[in-house]
């Protein structure tokens, strides 16, 4: 049996147990011998076998491995193949491998068997040297059983001592010569192993003839640099240590263009692009050969681009095929140089200035520094601050403006709220637009540069802050008087507007009043509906202070007294009573009803009120006249309303600028707190003076 194994796969043979022939084990799995390739392993090597005796197993380093039958006998043999990369590596029973034959016998513990002329060590000596290198279970690939009587070695000296000289002299003569047959036929007993022993001597002597004669081997160059279409012209060195003259030649695959001298060893190879190629130089003289795989290092820089030697950018076939990198030249980039560069990807100007490049050349340009800054040297590359509105320079604008730096000048702007030209600012008087401030319920007041607008009429009572809580029940009916600037068709409209865009929610309607012939053609008279809570002064106030906004010459607002006007009519006998802002219908002096409704009398009702009748005559014939007389006299002079009649000198605008200017309201009295208003002058159901027509 024969086994190895080399750390891809273990291969065993063994003599069929039936007949001529070898059995196969491939990793323990039995392979049929056939002639030809009967195996091919997935960790490169494969196995092909000449005859059924005869197989060989090839690896992927080169190394070769023959193992066959011996004709005749149950016995196997086996010759190694090594290639020229096992040189000065091989140890074990096969010896190292290297010109020195002095040191082949080398132990496993690392000493060496000395021998005497070039001679074999003795016997005894050898047997020590392949103990060393025994394998022990179950570490062992040779898995057959151990023999029933153990092999016990007999040295040459033993056997021929145990023989006459005449078997000696056979021996040898049959042998010619051969220790080793005598020794096999001695030992087995059996001449016909000793002359397979002389048959394998004389195939070792043949062998020994042709690989004992070492094969030249390549010293340089190890790593060829090569240019992408630039001619390649090395010469290969080789060294036969037995002197014999040596012979080039490429394997097959070689790259295209490429050839080499059978005597001088020159190579010639034009590489035409980066793909991976690979040279496999063979050097032999008339017996052996060895092969050789330089590295090949290949540059491919375009536009002037210098190689970079050390710089190995891709790397192929396990490190024989190595591309460089390259150190462009300006306006060029790219792995190989072949990119014409953008100088602007690396942002070569100042922050948010424009880069422009020019190509052709590798150059760029900058755009303008920003406004409030200026360059020194090279425009836009660099930029520095040069801020005219900042210290060291003087603040050359108004107090109320802004300064903006502009390269080698400012300009000046007021700020919002002011007008000018920035070195002279005025405040803007905001107050003066209508629309600065909601509505009536605000008061607005100017302030540098803006406006505040406060609330006229707070009442600290309400939580909606400026008297936006709904409307209560009701409605109150007022008279407002207008002397127009210029009397129009528009004049409800326009007066619809002011109060709807015044009072907003508080507003209900508005109706114009024919008053028939006046003085004054512009004056108009209006009949306004607004919530119970609008107090006539609080509309009053209003249209003064808008009435320039809207060709107003004067206005009026007072209680209309709808009995008086007789616009309303109480069903008799309820009597009509005015009240601020409205009416009411009394039956009796004190019960209220609508006035579609009549008071309604019973008949005891007659009775007292004719009783009361006559003691009222009585009260008025006797005392009540005068009371009565007095009692008018103080209503007329405290409640009594002026008549809306021909010409108004109290309202031409005279008046009114002369209002404004007076003593202003004071709005923090609580009688001017914007709440619901009742008329006082209902005392003791006598109806207030009416209003002159």
């Amino acid at each position: 049996m024969a086994a190895f194994h080399q750390g891809i796969g273990k291969i065993e043979w063994r003599c069929a147990e039936k007949g001529e022939g070898l059995q196969l084990f491939v990793d323990n799995a039995e392979v049929f011998v056939t002639v030809g390739v009967v195996h091919i392993g997935e960790k490169d090597f494969a196995v092909r076998c000449i005859s059924a005796d005869r197989c060989a197993a090839l690896y992927a380093g080169g190394l070769h491995v023959l193992v066959w039958r011996v004709e005749g006998l149950n016995q196997l043999a086996a010759l190694v193949e090594v290639p020229q990369t096992f040189y000065n590596r091989t140890i074990g029973l096969m010896g190292l491998w290297s010109t020195n034959r002095s040191d082949d016998f080398l132990m496993s513990d690392g000493r060496l068997l000395s021998s005497t002329d070039r001679n074999p060590p003795s016997e005894d000596a050898l047997h020590l040297f392949g103990l060393s290198w025994a394998v022990p279970p179950p570490e062992s690939l040779l898995l057959s059983s151990p023999p029933l009587n153990p092999l016990e070695p007999v040295s040459l000296k033993e056997l021929l001592e145990g023989v006459s000289p005449d078997v000696v002299e056979q021996l040898r003569r049959t042998c010619q010569d051969s220790m080793q047959c005598v020794h096999d036929s001695l030992a087995s007993n059996n001449p016909s192993l000793g002359l397979q022993a002389l048959n394998a001597e004389k195939q070792y002597q043949h062998l020994a003839q042709i690989y004992g004669n070492t094969p030249p081997i390549v010293t340089e160059p190890t790593l060829i640099h090569a240019q992408v279409n630039s001619p390649l012209n090395i010469r290969i060195i080789a060294q036969d240590p037995n002197g014999d003259s040596i012979f080039y030649s490429l394997l097959s695959p070689r790259p295209r263009q490429a050839s080499i001298g059978s005597v001088d060893g020159y190579l010639s190879w034009t590489p035409l692009n980066i793909q991976p190629v690979k040279f496999t130089i063979k050097v032999s003289d008339m017996h052996s050969s060895s092969l050789f795989t330089p590295i090949l290092r290949i540059c491919n820089c375009l536009n002037g681009g210098t190689c970079l030697s050390n710089s190995i950018i891709e790397n192929h076939l396990q490190g024989k095929f190595q591309v460089l990198g390259c150190l462009c030249p300006k306006g060029f980039s790219g792995k190989f140089c072949g990119n014409i560069a953008d100088q602007c990807k690396g942002k070569p100007c100042f922050r948010g200035v424009r880069c422009q490049s020019d190509l052709p050349n590798g150059n760029f340009r900058c755009g303008n520094c920003p406004e409030n800054t200026v360059s020194h040297g090279k425009e836009g590359y660099k930029c520095f601050k040069h801020d005219m509105c900042m210290p060291p320079y003087t603040f050359p604008c108004h107090k109320d403006a802004t300064c903006s730096s502009t390269k080698q000048n400012y300009t000046c702007t007021c700020k919002p709220g002011f007008w000018g030209n920035g070195l002279n600012c005025t405040d803007i008087d905001e107050c003066a637009e209508m629309s600065t401030c909601p509505n009536a319920k605000f008061e607005c007041k100017n302030i540098p540069g803006s406006v505040e607008c406060f609330c006229r009429y707070q009442n600290d009572m309400d939580t909606d802050e400026c008297g936006d809580s709904a409307n209560p029940p009701g409605e109150n009916v007022f008279i407002v008087s207008v002397d127009w600037k210029r009397n129009g068709p528009d004049g409800l409209k326009q007066m619809v507007n002011i109060l709807s865009q015044g009072f907003q929610n508080k507003f209900y309607h508005a109706r114009k009043k024919d008053t028939g012939q006046s003085s004054s053609p512009r004056l108009v008279e209006y009949r306004i509906n607004v919530s119970s809570d609008t107090p006539h002064w609080y509309i009053r106030d209003y249209l003064a202070r808008v009435s320039s906004h809207y060709d107003i010459d004067a206005i009026e607002v007072a209680d209309l007294d709808e009995c008086q006007a007789k616009e309303v009519a109480c069903v008799y006998p309820a009597l009509c009573t005015n009240t601020y802002g409205g009416y009411r219908c009394v039956c009796n002096g004190t019960t209220d009803v609508d006035e579609s409704q009549s008071c309604v009398l019973t008949e005891r009702d007659n009775v007292n009120n004719n009783k009361n009748l006559d003691l009222i005559l009585g009260l008025v014939l006797g005392i009540g006249i005068p009371l009565l007389l007095l009692l008018a006299a103080l209503a007329c002079f405290c409640c009594c309303k002026k008549a809306v009649t021909g010409d108004l000198p109290h309202l031409l605008t005279d008046r009114i600028q002369e209002s404004q200017h007076s003593q202003p309201i004071n709005y923090s009295d609580p009688t001017l707190h914007y709440m619901t208003h009742c008329s006082p002058r209902i005392i003791d159901n006598i109806t207030p003076r009416q209003r002159n027509r």
